[in-house]
């Protein structure tokens, strides 16, 4: 049948539609004597109305207009329902994984230089490959030298192991975040005493103005308590102390000498580019980065999201199969309506695209549903805080939550694509009704 007849057919059956086949206006005289002044009439009236602006139409009739059943109505919302929570579900999950890997990110990069140049043992030439690194190599931001080891804690009631480290506390601020870990004191405290980890300080129960000892293979020095640390990361916060770099290398006996240098860059994602360009300057030192140091942990997160993603996209994928049985029931109960159609004119084609279309219309709805609750829920859950988790073992103190675009993207692919392969089969046995098979049925 030619298009423009199958136009003019399509808006009789529009109009008619409305009424939720309700009256024998569909009968095929409606489209065949159609006069030619009509047919000129409709396609004034249609313009550049297509077929698929009336399948679209009819599509939306099916699942929530007037033409659609109670039961009909019923099992579309709860498909819509079904890809909502699995919306949800996905977003508030992959937000939560990716939040926490940026928060982790962000708190390692602060407490510890991006780039480290490490003696072996010691070297004691720091400031002049400083110099060397600072003129030679762009993109570093800060220079600073220091000293690390391990020693005993010691107060008045408890020992603890743990790690102290001996800083400059005038170049330290370039290369980490320590001076803003201050809850008490601040980083020139250093010169006069020792500041420790917060939940060192706890085990230690001691405070700013006590006494602790330390004590290591080279004997043991007493220090007061000047500052109170806290980066957030448990494992820091538990083990760190510190102190002035001369201080420490007195105590140790290793004048002049440090274990390393820290260097921050001005990317902390270009911190390989600078590593390659410092270790010509520092034959014998080991050079490594951020990255390289926590490799493991950083893959074991991104691998542990995949396979959260994959595990909740089964959610989506059982709401499809709720898609998919929604539009085999709306075949069997509209089975004469189709009939109809084709009868009116409808190709094959247009009713495959009808039921189609149908199905990612459901599945729309509930994409943007659960974009929508899992945004709000995500926005709560950031704003309110109200869910806390122990830092000892997920070194965090409450749940991140941190949504991307890329993620979004993701999850809403992942929901069309698995909506669109359950509605392909339900539309293919729409297209194959026979027109006076269908009408005939009841």
């Amino acid at each position: 049948m030619p298009r423009r007849i199958r136009c003019a057919i399509s808006l009789s059956f529009r109009r008619n539609v409305r009424e939720g086949f309700r009256r024998p206006a569909y009968s095929l005289a409606d489209g065949v004597d159609l006069s030619m002044a009509r047919l000129r009439q409709y396609n004034t009236r249609c313009g550049a109305i297509s077929m698929m602006s009336c399948t679209f139409f009819l599509a939306r009739r099916f699942i929530g207009g007037k033409a659609a059943e109670h039961f009909l109505r019923f099992i579309s919302a709860f498909s819509v329902i079904g890809i909502a929570l699995g919306v949800v579900s996905l977003m508030l999950v992959l937000g939560v994984m990716n939040g926490f890997s940026q928060d982790l990110r962000r708190k390692i990069v602060g407490a510890h230089p991006t780039v480290t140049v490490e003696g072996r043992p010691m070297f004691g030439n720091a400031a002049a490959l400083m110099d060397e690194i600072r003129e030679k190599v762009p993109g570093v931001t800060g220079l600073s030298p220091y000293i690390t080891t391990q020693v005993i804690y010691q107060s008045d009631s408890y020992r603890f192991g743990g790690v102290i480290r001996g800083v400059v506390p005038e170049t330290e601020a370039s290369v980490t975040d320590l001076a803003r870990f201050f809850t008490r004191g601040t980083i020139a405290d250093l010169n006069r005493g020792i500041a420790l980890g917060s939940e060192l300080a706890r085990e230690l129960e001691v405070t700013v103005g006590d006494r602790v000892t330390i004590l290591s293979m080279r004997g043991q020095r007493a220090y007061e308590v000047v500052g109170i640390v806290e980066s957030g990361v448990y494992a820091f916060d538990v083990t760190m102390g510190f102190v002035s770099l001369s201080s420490l290398q007195e105590f140790l006996g290793t004048p002049g000498l440090v274990h390393g240098i820290g260097v921050r860059t001005a990317d902390i994602y270009r911190s390989t580019e600078v590593a390659d360009r410092i270790r010509p300057l520092a034959p014998g030192c080991e050079v490594s980065t951020w990255i390289e140091r926590n490799k493991i942990l950083f893959a074991a997160l991104a691998l542990e999201k995949k396979a959260m993603a994959v595990i909740l996209i089964l959610i989506v994928l059982v709401a499809s199969f709720n898609v998919a049985s929604t539009l085999m029931i709306t075949v069997y109960r509209k089975t004469r309506q189709i009939g109809i159609l084709r009868t009116l004119g409808l190709t094959r084609s247009d009713i495959w695209r009808l039921f189609f279309l149908q199905g990612l219309l459901l599945g729309m709805e509930g994409l943007l549903s659960g974009l929508a609750v899992g945004g709000i829920l995500a926005e709560i859950l950031r704003k309110y805080q109200f869910i806390r988790l122990p830092q000892f073992i997920y070194n965090l103190s409450r749940l991140p939550i941190e949504l991307s675009a890329r993620d979004i993207f993701f999850i809403s692919a992942a929901v069309i694509a698995v909506v669109a392969a359950a509605s392909v089969y339900p539309a293919v046995r729409a297209s194959r009704l026979e027109p006076a098979e269908a009408i005939r049925y009841e």
